[in-house]
């Protein structure tokens, strides 16, 4: 079978999949042409068509896929001289964060809905593409959510949150609360302690925080303290940056320091009094700082009942550039006919913010849709459209901008239809968004408001009605930056973006880019297929510019072990000397494992020696540091960053110099074949670790594939694809990365499920993405190995290593165990290789001492069971009741060790096992499991799968095999729309990529 036939079958699926979403009327089943196209290319394409054509071609009017633009970007343009239009708020904001050279400050404030840096996460990622700077921003000692999107608080029991309340009640004696309009005490207001007592907070970026909001660099503590003696310590990454005493006196005070870029902060207070905690920042001294405000319960107008004096200290000292006010949801529940008094209200806290900080902007972002239900029957409450006028005449009364997210979201039952999209765009309580959700609003904020929309004179002048919506309605696209757009042509534009890495839209299996790419790659091939030296040049390059898009200016060390190897091949076959080839032979070792080395350990070993030997070494990233210096990056080089799929790359190739050595093969002649077989793109990232003795002989082989074959890897694609983002992705997202991220506050039960959960989660991840693999190499005729074969069907621990990730645990054997001695020289000799070889192993899979312990745990279980079976032998039938108890048994065992793989930390590790001992029970089964019920569901179905016995899985696969390629397809059509569906709305990386 010819590939032009891969080429058009792909094409007309394409083009069927896309073109259904114009053609039929509920196309929300189907992607439009821009799901396919990067966000940066969308937004040059049409500023490219505003520029010559005057407008730009609209979107869809569905709001969610109308947020796709990933990158703000600000233009220069001159704002009317027509005194009949006053200037808009935010149109001086944006000049004022486009012409900063300092620091720029965002204070969003609102009630639960943003809670957890929901819609603010997304907002202060996007703006810092543009402007720059690091960091969470602000934040107290007890926040609402102690683990958001961008930062893990954990706080000493012993801090309490005051606010206006508990002024109200005689808590505190006052209402000087700060930003916040809270306060966070470890000491009751009035008391003294006999000896000094101690409060901490401990501050650590959360697995989910963009790479900027992770960089701690600078440390301000705002604070009053008007009783005692309060001293202050802060250590980063466990050095001490900061050891002083609170200042006494009146006033809103601060007290500030380096962080150096350190990865946990700790800061501790002593003191026999508490001082008032008004808030903390850790954020750059220049660049964009977006600080999340929730106020939980709140309408907003606590502003005015704090005192003014206090929160004008604040903002003096804070200097925010924009206020944003985002409340709402708590009026709703208060149905009345008139909301004049809310109008008021809401009037009388800008008036206050206007005065108190008159150089700051402000913008107050309407409620969001809500929703009630009663009975089988879900409705929008219908007292919002009441509101949101009240909303907006305040504002227009108060001279702010406002912008209108009710309506932006799709307006009246928009929450309804928000939480029936796949995945959830809103929670079941029809109020609250989820993440997803937070950010597909953010995305319209985003493109809505912080985009210059300026343009000549002539079309400013545009009528009053037109002058007031403008305001309230996205437009369609973001600007490019104006060195982008300036005197470009279309064609380079193109090419411009499809050569630009970003490294927030990588290339991978799971995204529809990648889709088009493949076709783009199988269209060429279809025409050059037959010429042997020419096709595997073509796969070449279209590798390597794989391998650029998924891990940019890396490429150069993938070339870089590309060439060594290849020397070191044909020198090691040329030398007849035995030192010669040993010589060659340990200069490959050396390099490969070297440059692993470097990019993956060097931390981790610094760090152990610190610790151990008290010293104080510091890590360098010499290449960042060159990057910097003569590309005009800005990389952070206190870090090394861990370029994609270094470790299954330099294995694969460290693989092909060893058996040169070992005469089993004869070296590559020709560089670009060797370099193909280095970095074909379908495994190059993530495996399977191919063998050079299995793959270069299929250089030289013409290309042929079957029917069969070619049905067998549309089936291994889309079984791929099924496994990573339908059942993968779902349950992590909505389950298993809340509980690891914070083991605390779930049950015993909870984290128990969570650990079975990612035994399915890794293997339908990292399975899925080897399935697709295989299945892109047998579409160019590659086969590639199994490295898969139902591992949960182990009936012991050796059993399990011989069916998961099987490439590697060959790859272990043959180039590590073996070498060792292997079997060959007693029993302790073979356990003590058998440990050896587990503790490296897990060393390759990540630089943390819970990855050592979990290869270390896998050593122990082979001896073990190499000792049983030592002593039972073949004593012991293996009937069905005693293999389903070995595979239950290996299977808690491999479980019990997905714990240290997963958890972020040690520490999360013993509170997930503290848990499960000692705190199993939720409270209410009836609550969790129906909470739930899905993510169990799909976990429990996964696996019943994946146990199934094989002759059931060949016969579906059999039949998928045999049936004509119109039913294919229409099978191929319905798995499509059902993944599109389920997909998340941010691209989630295999989990091997890291590795």
């Amino acid at each position: 079978m010819r590939p032009i036939r891969s080429f058009l079958l792909l094409l007309i699926f394409l083009a069927c999949f896309v073109g259904c979403h114009y053609i039929i009327p509920s196309n929300q089943f189907f992607p439009s042409l821009y799901e396919y196209l990067p966000g940066d290319l969308i937004n040059r394409l049409s500023s490219y068509d505003k520029k010559n054509k005057g407008t730009a071609e609209e979107f869809p009017t569905d709001p969610v896929k109308n947020a796709v633009a990933d990158s703000i970007a600000l233009i220069d343009s001159v704002y009317p001289g027509d005194s009949n239009h006053s200037p808009d708020p935010m149109l001086e904001f944006l000049d004022s964060l486009k012409d900063s050279r300092g620091q720029v400050r965002i204070m969003y404030y609102g009630d639960s809905q943003i809670e957890g840096d929901r819609i603010t996460s997304y907002l202060r990622q996007t703006l810092r593409k543009t402007c720059g700077g690091t960091g969470p921003g602000l934040f107290l000692p007890l926040m609402p959510v102690m683990y958001t999107k961008t930062i893990w608080l954990k706080s000493s029991s012993n801090w309490k949150k005051y606010n206006y309340l508990s002024y109200r009640s005689g808590e505190i004696a006052h209402s000087e609360l700060g930003p916040f309009m809270a306060v966070c005490r470890f000491l009751p207001e009035g008391e003294k302690a006999e000896i000094p007592v101690k409060a901490s907070v401990r501050i650590k970026s959360s697995n989910k925080a963009d790479s900027a909001s992770s960089v701690y660099n600078y440390l301000r503590i705002f604070y009053g303290n008007t009783r005692g003696l309060v001293n202050v310590a802060v250590r980063s990454d466990d050095k001490e940056v900061l050891n002083d005493t609170l200042k006494r006196g009146s006033g809103f005070n601060e007290i500030s320091c380096s962080l150096y870029d350190g990865k946990e902060i700790l800061i501790e207070f002593t003191g026999n009094v508490s001082p008032d905690i008004y808030g903390m920042s850790i954020e750059s001294r220049n660049g964009l700082i977006l600080d999340n405000i929730p106020q939980r319960g709140s309408a907003g107008l606590e502003f005015t009942m704090v005192d003014r004096k206090n929160l004008a200290d604040s903002y003096k000292m804070l200097a925010p550039d924009l206020f944003i006010l985002h409340y709402g949801l708590n009026i709703v529940r208060n149905v009345r006919g008139d909301y004049s008094y809310y109008q008021k209200g809401l009037g009388r806290q800008l008036a206050l913010l206007k005065e108190i900080s008159p150089d700051t902007r402000i913008l107050v972002v309407s409620l969001t849709d809500m929703a009630s239900k009663s009975g089988d029957s879900i409705k929008s409450y219908r007292n919002i459209p009441s509101i949101l006028e009240a909303q907006k005449r305040a504002t227009k009364e108060a001279g702010v901008t406002f912008w209108d997210s009710y309506n932006a979201m799709g307006g009246e039952s928009s929450i309804i239809k928000w939480s029936d999209r796949k995945p959830a765009l809103a929670q079941k309580d029809y109020v609250h968004f989820t993440y997803p959700g937070a950010d597909t609003l953010s995305k319209i904020m985003a493109k809505a408001l912080f985009t210059d929309r300026r343009t000549d004179t002539n079309r400013m002048k545009v009528s009053a009605g037109k002058a007031d919506s403008i305001l309230h309605e996205p437009p369609a696209l973001v600007a490019p930056l104006p060195d982008q757009t300036k005197d470009t042509s279309f064609i380079r534009l193109m090419i411009s973006s499809l050569f630009r890495y970003d490294p927030d839209e990588p290339l991978i299996f799971s995204t529809p880019a990648f889709w088009l790419f493949l076709l783009i790659v199988l269209a060429g091939y279809s025409v050059i297929y037959k010429r042997m030296f020419i096709r595997n040049f073509y796969l070449f390059f279209v590798s390597l510019f794989f391998y650029y898009k998924s891990g940019g200016l890396f490429l150069f060390l993938l070339i870089f072990v590309t060439l060594i190897d290849f020397t070191c091949g044909l020198l090691i076959h040329r030398s007849e000397s035995k030192l010669m080839r040993r010589l060659v032979i340990l200069f490959s070792i050396i390099s490969n494992l070297g440059i692993l080395a470097y990019f993956k350990y060097t931390g981790f070993f610094v760090n152990m020696i610190n610790d151990l030997f008290a010293t104080d070494f510091k890590v360098h990233d010499f290449l960042a540091d060159f990057s910097n210096l003569h590309l005009g990056t800005s990389f952070n080089i206190t870090s090394i960053i861990l370029p994609v799929g270094i470790s299954f790359f330099t294995f694969q190739s460290l693989s092909y110099t060893l058996d040169v050595y070992r005469r089993k093969i004869e070296p590559v002649r020709n560089i670009i074949d060797f370099g193909f077989y280095v970095s074909f793109f379908p495994q190059l990232v993530a495996g399977p670790i191919v063998r050079a003795s299995e793959f270069i002989p299929q250089l030289y082989n013409e290309f042929h594939v079957s029917k069969r074959e070619f049905s067998h890897a549309l089936f291994l694609i889309s079984k791929g694809l099924v496994k990573k983002i339908i059942i993968s992705d779902f349950i992590a997202i909505n389950f298993i990365d809340h509980v690891f991220d914070a083991p605390s506050i779930y049950s015993g039960f909870e984290n128990l499920m969570a650990v079975y959960g990612y035994g399915l989660q890794i293997y339908c991840d990292f399975s899925g993405y080897t399935d697709i693999a295989i299945g892109i190499g047998l579409l160019f005729g590659f086969r590639l190995p199994v490295n898969f074969n139902s591992p949960y069907k182990a009936a012991s621990i050796a059993d399990f290593w011989k069916r998961w990730h099987i490439s590697l645990s060959r790859w272990l054997k043959d180039y590590l165990y073996i070498p060792l001695g292997g079997n060959r020289r007693g029993r302790l000799r073979t356990n003590i290789n058998l440990l050896i070889t587990m503790l490296l192993g897990g060393l390759w899979h990540g630089a943390d001492l819970r990855f050592v312990i979990w290869g270390l745990l896998h050593g122990v279980g082979l001896v073990i069971n190499r000792l049983w079976n030592s002593i039972f032998g073949n004593r012991i039938k293996q009937g069905l009741i005693v293999r389903a108890l070995a595979v239950f048994i290996t299977f808690q065992f491999v479980s019990f060790c997905w714990i240290f793989f997963r958890a972020p930390d040690m520490e999360s590790i013993k509170i997930i096992l503290h848990q499960i001992t000692g705190n199993f029970s939720p409270g209410s089964y009836m609550t969790v499991i129906p909470a739930y019920s899905s993510v169990f569901l799909l976990i429990i179905v996964g696996y019943i799968i994946h146990l199934l016995p094989e002759r059931i899985k060949e016969s579906y696969r059999g039949l998928f095999i045999n049936i004509p390629v119109a039913g294919q397809l229409a099978v191929l059509m319905v798995m499509a729309i059902l993944l599109f569906q389920m997909r998340s709305a941010d691209t989630v990386p295999f989990i091997y990529f890291r590795f």
